[in-house]
């Protein structure tokens, strides 16, 4: 081991200690006080959240029972502490088939009920309903029916998710892993005995912006250049438009990958070295290649038709000078949006299924698709090591040794240190994803979990 890569192991090991339900409810605090900040005060009780000893045993219960088993079934199921007033006060959520069931009878909130209840209840549809009292304490009112859509935040999408209060969350996910939240929006998750904060999501790191920088200025130059385009009519684009529909379309891919439970790899090469990996090369042996032609550019075909069409309707609501962005493609309620929008899912969908055969599916920066069933030449030495990043830069990260990982991350860790341009995005069979490429002198990883799209 070099003396670089000791010290880095030194820092990143320093205060490397398991994190429990007691840890997070103090994160949680600070987090909430965090987002409270500028609400008026005397707001719905459910803004505020009760005393420490009520949030320990409301999230220790919560942890202990991720942990049981009922009939061989882990526990999996969301609650979320409120009234049932308190779900759709204003009546928009409705619309959208938001709901309360109450119980005749409260139940008592602990491990036992949360066991024998959770099982009735589906994760991406409903969650249970929890109330706090002083002379009752915590208890179990019923269930809040909130439909599907809040799962386009984990899985990519661009619908509107059904409106739940902005109260606290708790997401049961799996053994020792608990997710909190503020209605939809993640705040932190419990995992592995770490408490991870969507503030580390490497897809929002400047340094996947720089690479991703020459895709956003020529997609903006054709907009501008698009010969149908009427000058005093059309809004303008943000160019953060483009970055923000492409996050969600990475999403797509890697959630489409890990529900599959076959796992697979996606390498991105850098514009000028497409062409390498287009023809015979040491580096990867690529069994199915696409001709060369518009289709192998699918995606950007349908962002450029998107940004005319967002132009055309934005301009006409609101004029020439309004700056049109993500908010209005999700809130535009038009037909061909809503085409061109499945379309882009559509092709995210095609290409996660194409890493079901062996070997890596190989694009450009841009997504446009040169081929798959890539197998690279050569894999890392079983005594190498790589850097695991422990922030979105890679600034902050632990060496790990790769005696863990199989060939098929051996293989993407060995290319990236030939090709320090090369990006790879790799999903084990476990569904467990991570970020590769060369960062700071090393191979460097990001793990990427669920929370990273929040």
């Amino acid at each position: 081991m070099s003396l670089f890569e000791w010290v880095v192991q030194f820092f990143a090991g320093i205060g490397m200690v398991h994190k429990y339900p007691k840890d997070l409810v103090y994160e949680l605090i600070a987090l909430w006080r965090l987002r409270s900040t500028g609400l008026e005060s005397g707001g719905p009780a459910y803004e505020k959240l009760p005393e420490f000893e009520v949030l320990e045993e409301l999230v220790s219960t919560s942890y202990q029972v991720s942990q049981m088993q009922e009939e061989a079934r882990g526990p999996r199921f969301r609650l979320m502490l409120c009234e049932p007033e308190d779900v759709d006060r204003d009546g928009s959520g409705e619309p959208l088939g938001l709901f309360t069931l109450e119980l005749t009878e409260p139940r008592p909130y602990n491990e036992y009920e949360l066991l024998k209840l959770g099982p009735s209840v589906d994760y991406n549809n409903s969650l249970i309903g929890i109330r706090f009292h002083k002379t009752e304490g915590l208890q179990i009112w019923g269930l809040i029916h909130s439909g599907s859509r809040w799962m386009h935040v984990i899985h990519g999408g661009s619908k509107k998710a059904t409106p739940l209060p902005p109260a606290l969350g708790i997401n049961i996910v799996g053994s020792g892993r608990l997710i909190v939240c503020r209605g939809v929006e993640i705040l932190a998750q419990l995992s592995g005995g770490n408490i991870i904060f969507p503030s580390i999501n490497v897809f929002r790191s400047q340094w996947v912006a720089r690479r991703f920088e020459r895709v956003r200025s020529e997609l903006s130059a054709m907009h501008e250049q698009n010969p149908d385009r009427v000058t005093g009519q059309w809004a303008r684009i943000d160019t953060a438009f483009i970055p923000a529909l492409y996050l969600e379309f990475f999403k797509h891919v890697i959630s489409t990958i890990r529900r599959s439970g076959h796992g697979g790899a996606l390498i991105s090469f850098p514009a000028g070295m497409d062409e390498l990996v287009a023809h015979d090369n040491p580096y990867i042996d690529l069994k199915y290649r696409f001709a060369e032609g518009v289709s192998r550019n699918q995606l950007r075909k349908i962002v450029l038709r998107i940004m005319e069409v967002l132009a055309k309707n934005c301009g006409r609501l609101y004029g020439p000078d309004y700056l049109a962005g993500w908010k209005d493609y999700v809130s535009l309620q038009t037909e061909e949006l809503a085409q061109l929008d499945e379309r882009v899912f559509k092709y995210a969908r095609f290409i996660a299924r194409l890493t079901g055969v062996d070997g890596a599916v190989v694009t450009t920066e841009g997504l446009e698709i040169i081929g798959f069933g890539g197998f690279i030449q050569g894999t890392m030495e079983m005594g190498g090591s790589v850097a695991l990043a422990l922030d979105p830069e890679g600034v902050r990260r632990q060496v790990e040794r790769i005696e863990s990982v199989g060939t098929r991350h051996r293989s993407l860790y060995f290319l990236c240190s030939k090709l320090q341009d090369v990006l790879g995005i790799i999903v084990s069979q476990d569904a467990k994803a991570r970020v590769v490429t060369w960062n700071r002198e090393m191979v460097t990883c990001w793990d990427v979990i669920p929370i990273d799209f929040a």
